[in-house]
């Protein structure tokens, strides 16, 4: 292994043990094959691997949880510096902080948390990497309460371009800490640490409700009236499965007790009255572990996004429900999430995410097994997504889409041109790259 001197951490070659588990990818739709990985096991090992690479003129990947929809994270015939075993914590009760390695993925995160009573706004799906979720902005089922991820952030530990280890925060660097706030991993460099504001948490009460597919338009119709701006503490979701797929089903968390989420959901069981609607208390650590489901990878799919900013009109219900009903086969829907509260209350250029005045974000989904689906599963998305543009403004980036073919401004809208001028000041010969990473200007 004389070629790879100088590289630090846990190696795994082509044909070593480990490294076919070690290449796959979150999205089994992709299978790559990186020349090497290598696994972090200390923040100067990702120091060591961006010289290396340097040195040998190699491409390289930043990973995590790998769960890139893309699969940007992997390379073929590159290295990837991945770290996910970056797990160090040191949380400080009476300041209300910690130091978090950028390996955690958000199951073990949010139970390492909870020990001390606190907890992190991200989202609900266990094995996704806090670093890319952070980076790329984060919001989850307290975000309405609390704000997105990325505004719990108070510093950044980061190996920059010339391998060396450089702290950011709103003070010093400021320019690459606003970057890192919502401007997508992988871009500006490798972080290994974040140092986070955490949020008390204890007990919370849920809500579930469900009503026949039939329902779908009058259901989508009072909720994208009600859901954004209903009480902070709530942040609920629509699923909306394509027909003879289900029922059209809500869920909430709420950060606080039931008596005041029951009238909080009042208005909505009022309107549109579900076939069913539970509502249940329990500490948080429990209400997410149910939530989130213990996936460490999915069969083939196929998402997108989009931002609504005004309401869906009769014409925006009526294609959503068109696209629903000609959905191929099943495993396909689209998922619609509450934004406002907390979120709104930064400005879209106080962090590189600018999607804070949006009402909701919606996700196109579709997931199957056989590869011979992947053309007409694909064809959907894309056409689901193009034909709801009219009624859509930008999108996210941490659901990232190859066929968005204006992704830059999509995804970092008036942002962009300040994030391109910090990938000039910090990465000028563009190390940090992949399909979709923030260009030069």
């Amino acid at each position: 292994m004389a070629w790879t001197s100088g590289l630090t951490g846990r190696i795994l070659e082509q044909g070593t043990p480990g490294y076919e588990e070690a290449r796959r990818n979150y999205n089994s739709r992709f299978s790559k094959f990186p020349k090497l990985i290598v696994y972090c096991l200390e923040p100067a090992d990702a120091a060591n691997a961006v010289s290396w690479a340097k040195k040998q003129r190699m491409d390289f990947r930043v990973r995590c949880g790998g769960h890139s929809y893309e699969a940007y994270s992997n390379i073929d015939g590159g290295l990837v510096i991945d770290v996910s075993e970056l797990t160090h914590l040191k949380v400080d009760k009476a300041a209300g902080t910690a130091r978090v390695g950028a390996g955690f993925r958000l199951k073990m995160l949010y139970e390492a948390l909870w020990k001390f009573g606190f907890t992190l706004p991200g989202g609900s799906c266990p094995s996704v990497g806090v670093a890319g979720l952070t980076l790329g902005g984060g919001y989850g089922f307290l975000s309405r309460a609390f704000g997105m991820l990325c505004d719990a952030v108070q510093e950044i530990e980061l190996v920059d371009a010339n391998g060396v280890l450089i702290r950011a925060n709103e003070t010093l660097r400021s320019d690459l800490f606003w970057a890192c706030c919502g401007g997508s991993g992988g871009n500006f460099g490798i972080v290994t640490t974040f140092t986070f504001r955490l949020y008390p948490i204890g007990d919370v009460a849920q809500f579930s409700a469900s009503w026949d597919h039939t329902e779908l338009e009058k259901v989508i119709r009072f909720w994208q009236d009600w859901a954004p701006h209903a009480d902070s503490r709530l942040t609920s979701g629509l699923e909306l499965p394509a027909k003879g797929l289900g029922d059209v089903t809500a869920k909430g968390i709420f950060t606080g007790l039931e008596k005041d989420l029951r009238k909080t959901v009042r208005p909505l069981q009022e309107a549109v009255p579900p076939k069913q609607l539970t509502f249940r208390s329990s500490t948080w650590i429990e209400a997410i572990r149910k939530l989130g489901g213990n996936e460490i990878r999915q069969a083939r799919f196929k998402n997108s996004s989009a931002y609504i900013y005004k309401p869906f009109t009769e014409h925006a219900l009526q294609i959503l429900s068109d696209n629903l009903q000609a959905a191929p086969g099943n495993g396909n829907l689209a998922s619609l999430v509450a934004y406002r509260g907390a979120i709104s209350e930064v400005s879209p250029e106080a962090t590189a995410f600018p999607h804070r005045e949006a009402l909701f974000v919606i996700q196109y989904q579709s997931y199957w097994r056989s590869s011979d689906d992947a053309s007409a599963r694909i064809g959907w998305i894309e056409h689901f997504r193009e034909s709801m543009l009219p009624f859509t403004q930008g999108a996210y980036s941490n659901y990232c889409d190859s066929l968005i073919s204006d992704w830059p401004v999509l995804y970092f809208g008036s942002n962009l041109a300040r994030l391109k001028r910090v990938k000039q000041a910090y990465d000028p010969d563009n190390l940090f790259r992949y399909e979709q990473s923030i260009p030069l200007p």
